[in-house]
Formats: structure tokens, C-alpha cells, sequence
């Protein structure tokens, strides 16, 4: 088995998915080849820098300009395929010889199924979707299967008139360490949140509340910034009493360990949070598809999201903290949404042991 992952470095989620994939199908059959490839740097390699630099600075700074310009590009429904793009692709294939592809990137799937189209490939194409909400631009005619996060991204692909042989609800890819049943005990004398920015580090209000809830001496904050290194020596500096740590690869730790996480809605995120066990507190997201994520998590229960400015968000969680009925239905309903979900292993599918639909 080779598989070729085609992804994209917008923000950490789209690359971490294709992580968890390889993982996933690795465990599966150790001796598989499976090559994570960038397809915007692949395919654009003097502007893909130029590309990112400007992606962040859009969501970092104009988050309204963002979210429009996202939402005309969601409408899209197919990609320009120049000669030069499909040399590209002709030569990566002629290199490896490939037996599925994955994307998890709308982009990625767009290009492939193009080029599926054109050279009447039959190498199958599987698209993950990885976030809840999804739009047009996931849809690619040559996708031969989707694995999507609910019964929510199902029935919105539903609506928008793909086969339901041809979607699986398998949760958004995490790593396997998230997976894994460890016990690890939880404090108790204090109740512990951990607060994290995601891979842009966007804490919107978070830091704002810190000083007060590292002073409560009935809890415990730990801080995790990523690659962020301005942001973790800012709070290094001015809240003492918080454990802030940068990137590590113990985040399934530190998530499972926590009573609450107060972080950005990114898809990758939430399912973490779903395979931890724990609880997430969303503070006003503002990027069009963690809206989608947020509504998730509040009609489903398993966490609480602030819509709206002029909430104490240090009253509020600490409310929530002392509320122990509450946390625990939010970890029943976290442990109905993990059970929904069908087998996250590509090559059950490829393999032809399982079937989508069910």
C-alpha cells in the first residue's frame, strides 16, 4: 500500500488531520508507504510563503475580511487546471506508485478530482472534512469517499446531493495518543483548566481573565501557546501562578488531566476535546468555519460557548467549575458523540471491508 496525503498549512488543523491519518493507517498495516505532501507548496513553490504569510496576517488582523472572502471562495466548485499543474501531478505519480489518495484540504480534493477527470485516473480519492460546517468547496466530483465529523456534516453533504454510500461519520482525524485509553488522574483539590491558542494562537478574551482565575487558589491553569514564543513569555511574565508551557506533543495529557479547556473551536480541537473526555469553553469565535464548530458544541451539549461581549468570563467559569452536574452531562453527551462515530481507519474502507453507509 502507498498513499499519497495531500494538505495545505492553513493555520495547524488541515496538516495535523493529515498526521492523524498517516498514524491511523500505519497502525493499520506498518509496512504502507504513506507521503504527507503540501500541495500549495508543491504546486506553487515561489509564492506558497507569500500565500501563508498573508492567510495569517488575514486572520490575525482583519478576521471580518477573512470570513468574506472565504465565504465567495466557498462557492467555487472547481479549480483552474493549468498544463504546468497537471505535469506536476503526472510527475508525482509517475514517481510513486500510489494506491489512494487522501486530501484534507477542499483545495487539494478540487485538484485531484480535476486531474482525476481529465487523465480518466481511477486512483480512488478520499476527502476529510475537517470541520463540522461544510460548503461547497469540499465538494469534488471524483471524491470517491467522504469522512466527516457528525451526522451534521453528513446531512449538510446530504442536502448538497452527494451519495450517502459515499459518507462516513468518523470524527475529524486526531493523533492516536488522544485515542488511547490512559488513566490519568485529575487533581482533587483543585479543579484544573488548560487554555490553549490553536496553532495561530488566537485566545480571544482568555488572557484577559487570567490574572483573576490564577489567583483563585480552587484552581489550577495551565497555559499552552504553541509556537507562539511572544505570547508564552508574555504570560510567563505577568501571571506567575499559571504553568505555561509552548509546543509539546503531551497535549493529550494535559487535555485529559483538565476538568475545562478554554480554547478556539478549530475542528482539530474539538475532537480532541471529544476523545479526551473533557469539556470546551468557547470565548465569541469569529472565523467562519469555528462558528460552525461552536454551534456544534453547544447543541450537542458537551461544552459552552460566549456569543457575545460583557460576560465575566472569570464568574462564568468559575460557575461552570462548581456546577459537578453539569460538567458531568457535558462528559455523558462527549461520550455519545464518540460513540457515533464508525471506524477512523481508511484502509477498512479501501479494502473493501466496510461499508460507508449504515
Amino acid at each position: 500500500m502507498k498513499a499519497l496525503i495531500f494538505t495545505g498549512a492553513f493555520g495547524m488543523g488541515h496538516y495535523s488531520a493529515a498526521e492523524a491519518v498517516k498514524e491511523e493507517i500505519l497502525r493499520e498495516e506498518p509496512e504502507a508507504t504513506v507521503i504527507i505532501i503540501d500541495m500549495i507548496e508543491y504546486i506553487f513553490p515561489k509564492f506558497s510563503e507569500l500565500i501563508y504569510l498573508i492567510f495569517n496576517f488575514m486572520v490575525n488582523k482583519f478576521s471580518l475580511i477573512y470570513n468574506f472572502f472565504n465565504k465567495i471562495v466557498a462557492k467555487r466548485t472547481s479549480v483552474p487546471l493549468k498544463k504546468s499543474v497537471i505535469k506536476k501531478i503526472d510527475l508525482l505519480l509517475k514517481n510513486n506508485d500510489v494506491d489512494l489518495v487522501i486530501s484534507t484540504f477542499p483545495a487539494c480534493s478540487q485538484y485531484f478530482s480535476a486531474y482525476k477527470k481529465m487523465r480518466n485516473c481511477n486512483i480512488p480519492l478520499y476527502t476529510y472534512v475537517t470541520d463540522i460546517s461544510v460548503n461547497e468547496e469540499w465538494i469534488s466530483e471524483q471524491t470517491d469517499l467522504y469522512f466527516v465529523g457528525s451526522d451534521i456534516t453528513k446531512n449538510s453533504l446530504l442536502c448538497k446531493n452527494v451519495d450517502s454510500d459515499k459518507i462516513v461519520i468518523s470524527g475529524i482525524p486526531v493523533k492516536q495518543n488522544f485515542k488511547e485509553e490512559k488513566i490519568i488522574e485529575k487533581s482533587k483539590d483543585k479543579k484544573e483548566v488548560l487554555i490553549m491558542g490553536g496553532g495561530l494562537g488566537l485566545i480571544p478574551c482568555a488572557i484577559d481573565s487570567l490574572e483573576k482565575l490564577s489567583k483563585d487558589d480552587n484552581i489550577k491553569i495551565t497555559f499552552i501557546a504553541g509556537k507562539n514564543k511572544k505570547l508564552l513569555e508574555h504570560v510567563k511574565e505577568k501571571y506567575p501562578n499559571v504553568e505555561s508551557i509552548g509546543y509539546t506533543d503531551k497535549v493529550d495529557q494535559y487535555m485529559k488531566k483538565a476538568d475545562l479547556i478554554i480554547s478556539k473551536s478549530g475542528g482539530i480541537t474539538l475532537f480532541e476535546a471529544i476523545f479526551s473526555g473533557t469539556p470546551l469553553y468557547v470565548i465569541r469565535p469569529f472565523l467562519y468555519q469555528e462558528i460552525g464548530n461552536a454551534l456544534y458544541i453547544q447543541d450537542s451539549c458537551i461544552g459552552k460557548v460566549i456569543w457575545t461581549n460583557g460576560t465575566d468570563i472569570y464568574e462564568d467559569v468559575t460557575s461552570l467549575l462548581n456546577n459537578e452536574l453539569l460538567l458531568k452531562n457535558m462528559e455523558e453527551n462527549i461520550l455519545i458523540e464518540k460513540e457515533k462515530l464508525q471506524s477512523t481507519s481508511p484502509l477498512d474502507y479501501y479494502y473493501g471491508g466496510i461499508t460507508a453507509c449504515y
